[in-house]
């Protein structure tokens, strides 16, 4: 057994940021599968591994939401997991454990099985022998409705990522720091970029790559871009190695639908004219429309009957939840057109009253989630001209299953432990609130990073323990300013005066603890 004794790993010599990956979480992926025709284990009651785990903020953020349920980590590097373990320590947190280990060492012996494996950011970064364990691990230790989640770099997308690595990699050859080899990679692709007055086609790739990577961590960089190892795949090449060890295509665990608005009818048509065909050629093909780079792909044990399709008839037994707001209502020819527009930029449109209901109920609660019969109730009550229906279950799980296919709204097997309403005395999380100790960034309740570059803002989230009320938080705010720690900062200039002050923390007190309702990072 190879450990942290044996291999030094390049994750020592630089250390790669530590984060944590909604799509990973448990919540995530036991939607997915049941959504398939999976029964998956108990979110709140299961064993999760996750393989090049580093510091092991991911699992952190999720032992600290379960903990009843278990979780174990495993990364060659030493000084992550030590970073990681002093962390589990300081939390008190017993149901986690992270091990400095060769994760192919990983077996049943050791370990025992679990019912949701995570690779994140591993299989295309590690050698051929490597990537063959990792799935021989999702063989052997997954529980038989276990659920696998392997992420990887897709082709057709990363040929154009693939277009600079080797030539980044061919001119730092010669520099030993890490630091020399991140500056003078990126110092190539700036050369490049420049290098003609009328840039073409080549030029014009290269120039996207290089806005890219420079919005990058240099850690990340280092590691993602110029790392020796770097295999991309097509879906259907990573599909067939998965089958050959035992394990079938469950889905994706994030919404890779081709939207209508977004793409030309014969493209939709075309792939309508799909639907016949294997699910694999149809999610091949859709990777080609969409110059798919990135993969996040979930996988269960071959002796499973998965169904053919998304299985509407299962979103009962769901909890629903949408940030999207409803901006402009206007008349149509089908009645009374309602938009919904989510921050990214987002829209939905509908005319059905029982549907707009819904959609506006859910924007009131989020990012709190609510069970399909309370939904049903709550919008059968609200809609607007439409009386109840002995179809409105099946009307509004349809709607609810369009809109999950393309990302717009989540379902999730059970809702997250937040609210949306702030209590007397507002709580968040013992988690976040250590780590804003020694970070910027901090966890939370729908494993979210969020990041709070302001002293002020990390010092509000720090005294959310649930023992202070505005009055008190607004007066120890204005002795942290006092104390020369924090300064309050009004469009671009420091407000001195400290009666004005204290108005101002006043107002940003109430304000603030109102965007973490929304942020989804109070409990109380």
């Amino acid at each position: 057994m190879n450990t942290a004794a044996d291999t030094v790993s390049p994750y020592d010599e630089v250390l790669y940021p530590g984060t944590v990956f909604p799509q990973t979480h448990p919540n995530r992926l036991a939607t997915v599968a049941f959504l398939r025709g999976v029964e998956p284990a108990p979110i709140n009651r299961c064993r999760v591994l996750e393989l090049g785990c580093g510091v092991g903020n991911n699992l952190l953020g999720m032992a600290f939401q379960l903990p009843e349920s278990e979780f174990i980590g495993l990364d060659l590097a030493q000084r992550p997991i030590a970073t990681g373990q002093s962390r589990v320590t300081a939390l008190g947190l017993r149901n986690i454990s992270l091990h400095s280990m060769d994760v192919c060492d990983a077996s049943i012996e050791r370990f025992g099985r679990f019912d949701f494996i995570i690779a994140h950011g591993v299989y295309s970064w590690v050698p051929q022998p490597v990537r063959e364990r990792i799935l021989a691990i999702c063989r052997e230790l997954l529980n038989q409705q276990g659920v696998a989640y392997i992420s990887y770099n897709a082709y057709p997308g990363n040929h154009l990522r693939n277009l600079v690595r080797w030539m980044m990699r061919f001119h730092m050859a010669c520099f030993d720091d890490p630091t020399d080899k991140i500056g003078q990679a990126r110092g190539l692709l700036k050369f490049l970029t420049e290098s003609a007055p009328n840039p073409d086609y080549y030029i014009a790739a290269i120039r996207a790559q290089y806005e890219r990577v420079i919005r990058y961590t240099d850690e990340a960089f280092y590691h993602d871009d110029l790392n020796e190892f770097n295999q991309s795949f097509y879906f259907s090449e990573f599909i067939l190695d998965a089958e050959r060890h035992g394990l079938q295509f469950v889905g994706e665990a994030s919404s890779n639908e081709l939207q209508a608005g977004k793409y030309t009818p014969a493209v939709m048509k075309k792939m309508d004219e799909l639907k016949g065909a294997k699910e694999v050629v149809r999610e091949q093909y859709k990777d080609f429309i969409r110059g798919c780079a990135f993969r996040q792909t979930l996988l269960c044990q071959k002796e499973i009957e998965v169904a053919p399709d998304l299985l509407v008839e299962r979103i009962p037994k769901l909890f629903a939840s949408c940030d999207a707001a409803p901006k402009e209502e206007s008349s149509g020819e089908s009645g009374q057109v309602t938009l919904f527009c989510r921050p990214g930029g987002a829209e939905l449109e509908t005319t059905h009253p029982l549907i707009c209901a819904a959609l506006k109920i859910l924007w009131s609660n989020w990012p709190g989630a609510i069970s399909f019969e309370k939904l049903l109730g709550a919008a059968r009550s609200e809609a607007v001209g439409k009386g109840p229906s002995e179809h409105d279950s099946e009307i509004l799980a349809e709607a609810l299953s369009r809109a999950y296919r393309t990302g717009f709204l989540n379902l999730y097997v059970l809702p997250y432990p937040l609210t949306h309403v702030a209590s007397e005395r507002p709580s968040i999380s013992k988690l976040a609130r250590y780590q804003l100790e020694f970070d910027e960034c901090a966890t939370n309740q729908l494993h979210v990073t969020m990041k709070f570059p302001d002293p002020l803002s990390r010092q509000l989230v720090q005294l959310l323990d649930g023992t202070r009320d505005r009055e008190m938080l607004a007066r120890e705010l204005l002795e942290f300013v006092q104390s020369g720690r924090g300064k309050v900062m009004e469009n671009g200039v420091q407000i001195e005066d400290m009666a004005e002050v204290a108005a101002i923390l006043e107002r940003r007190v109430r304000e603030g603890i109102e965007s973490l309702a929304r942020e989804g990072m109070l409990i109380s």
